[in-house]
């Protein structure tokens, strides 16, 4: 990347003025002291006008080597690329997709770093508090709570979606939210609820079940303090935001993208 003109990287989503991507990969141009490369932040509130925003980006004089893609979009970009990823496709949904450019067209190539993040949230989890997690409820069930399904599985740690006050799977006892909770469950929150602007939103859930031995791994991590993070400190459990997901998974993604030249 380093020869080449400027070239452009970017975020797809909405919202994404709150997202901390342009200064993460700031960071990765100057740490490999690339001078031409910029990141930009793409918001694009109706995935049905991807087509028209995708044709003007790709033939602007600074080609679009990649984006990274956010809510709402990470499943319902799937129709619009050209090639998934091996995982990517396991999954479900793509959070980085890469453009390979042709002479006269170009492809769309959808993967999903996502996994690799969480994965690695797991692993910093089991640091701060070595305990064997016994199981894990997964609040939501959209693009990102299948990446943490399929991370989950990896690690063969069973679990639970909590989805909209029911339970998903299995889909039985709507009204028990307690019925899977163990010792050492892991929480994930996966939900947008709690990020700016809408700090002040939060899941409905039974806090009094909350228990000192459990984990809450959220995906949300601006603000770096959510109301759920909160109610989870209460009652004296082991939080984390997603700060360190977010950390990780962009050092997947730059990887992808520098491979991309």
């Amino acid at each position: 990347m380093q020869n080449q003109k400027t070239f452009r990287l970017g975020l797809l989503g909405h919202p994404v003025s709150h997202s901390k991507s342009p200064e993460i990969f700031r960071r990765f141009f100057s740490d490999a002291g690339i001078v031409n490369g910029r990141y930009e932040l793409f918001d694009l509130a109706d995935i049905r006008n991807f087509p028209s925003f995708i044709e003007a980006e790709i033939f602007q004089q600074d080609p679009l080597r990649g984006f990274n893609v956010t809510v709402p979009h990470k499943t319902d970009i799937l129709p619009y690329l050209n090639e998934l990823s091996a995982e990517a496709r396991a999954v479900g949904a793509v959070n980085t997709v890469l453009v390979k450019h042709t002479p006269n067209n170009y492809c769309l190539i959808g993967h999903n770093t996502d996994v690799y993040g969480f994965s690695q949230s797991l692993v910093k989890a089991q640091v701060l508090d070595p305990t064997p997690i016994q199981n894990a409820i997964i609040f939501g069930n959209g693009g990102s709570a299948k990446a943490v399904k399929y991370a989950l599985e990896l690690a063969q740690i069973p679990f639970h979606v909590w989805h909209r006050n029911q339970w998903v799977t299995p889909a039985n006892n709507p009204h028990n939210p307690s019925e899977f909770i163990q010792p050492n469950t892991l929480f994930v929150h996966t939900t947008p609820l709690g990020m700016l602007p809408n700090i002040d939103t939060c899941i409905d859930w039974p806090w009094e079940t909350i228990q000192p031995s459990h984990k809450l791994i959220d995906l949300v991590y601006n603000p770096a303090e959510t109301k759920i993070m909160k109610h989870f400190q209460t009652h004296g459990a082991q939080v984390m935001n997603g700060a360190y997901i977010l950390q990780q998974q962009a050092v997947a993604a730059w990887t992808l993208f520098q491979e991309n030249r």
